[in-house]
């Protein structure tokens, strides 16, 4: 499992694209927010609490994401 730092989910979100511009990404990110999956790895990137550079988000609300960590059953 992997936990990556907040991409903000984009500065500008639109319903069935996802951010359209992230910080340090550029225009339409691969992985904005959301959780991932690829092998046995498992990704999940947090839109966080606050704002980037620009103070406003559109359609990205902020978010906390908890994940509860529990044994492999037997």
């Amino acid at each position: 499992m992997i936990f990556s730092g907040h991409a903000h989910g984009g500065l500008v979100r639109l319903l069935f694209v996802g951010g359209l511009i992230v910080p340090g990404q550029g225009f339409l990110p691969k992985y904005d927010a959301g959780k991932y999956e690829e092998g046995d790895s498992t990704l999940i990137v947090s839109r966080g609490l606050g704002n980037s550079v620009v103070p406003q988000r559109l359609f990205n609300r902020p978010e906390v994401v908890l994940v509860e960590l529990l044994p492999a059953s037997p």
